[in-house]
């Protein structure tokens, strides 16, 4: 019977809706009125829990590969806007699907400040939506979800030279809902976040004049998430 249920959660792809986003330094990086553009790649793996049918399940190992362009505006002296667009792939190990839409935006403000080391809040938002069918156990199935991540960080970024090391707490929602048809049979559930508390590691290098590589990793009791991003500052 749980195979049965296993089989219907994976036909509606509750699963797809999974998203751990790289959050970036938790504290602005920069003066207000500059400007940066940059590219950013990340993985995350880890597990979801839903409702479909009115069963409650858990679909693990659930794995998103996202690719991001940023726009990042300094709105103030210590508070910047990044704007994020892009697309996704999903893989839980018996259905894939690429080019999926996402989006979303980070707010980072800092609240302290010493020479080298800035206190900061970073929050985000992203909105992601995929569809797809196909066939399980001889059967037609087709979905469609939407769901919206909410992220929030806090933490110091300890910066000497060209390099910056950041990091700290995590906090992780995620709501979604999923319409889909089996066998012609519309259904249709929602789902959320398996553990919303973790954290957050990263380091940003300038490796040129104004240009900086990235990689992040974050964690929550569930899942996990590595990004690598590529910004220029004008």
């Amino acid at each position: 019977m749980r195979k049965l249920l296993m089989a219907i959660m994976v036909l509606c792809a509750a699963g797809q809706a999974f998203a751990l986003t790289p959050i970036g330094p938790p504290a602005a990086t920069l003066d207000k009125g500059q400007f940066a553009a940059g590219f950013g790649y990340s993985n995350s793996k880890g597990d979801v829990e839903g409702t479909v049918l009115g069963i409650s399940l858990t679909l693990e190992d659930v794995e998103l590969d996202t690719y991001m362009a940023n726009l990042v505006f300094g709105i103030a002296q210590d508070l910047e806007l990044q704007i994020d667009l892009g697309a996704s792939s999903y893989d839980d190990g018996d259905y894939s699907s690429s080019g999926d839409f996402a989006a979303g935006f980070v707010l980072r403000s800092t609240f302290a400040e010493t020479d080298k080391v800035k206190w900061g809040v970073a929050s985000s938002v992203h909105w992601y939506e995929a569809s797809g069918s196909g066939e399980t156990l001889g059967i037609q199935w087709t979905e469609k979800d939407t769901w919206t991540e909410i992220q929030i960080a806090v933490g110091p970024s300890y910066t000497e030279d060209r390099f910056c090391l950041y990091g700290g707490p995590l906090m992780h929602f995620i709501n979604g809902d999923v319409e889909g048809t089996i066998a012609g049979i519309p259904v249709s559930g929602d789902f959320e976040e398996d553990s919303m508390f973790g954290g957050f590691v990263g380091a940003r290098i300038e490796i040129a004049k104004n240009t900086e590589l990235g990689i992040e990793y974050l964690m929550t009791g569930s899942a996990n998430a590595v990004g690598a991003s590529i910004l220029w500052r004008f």
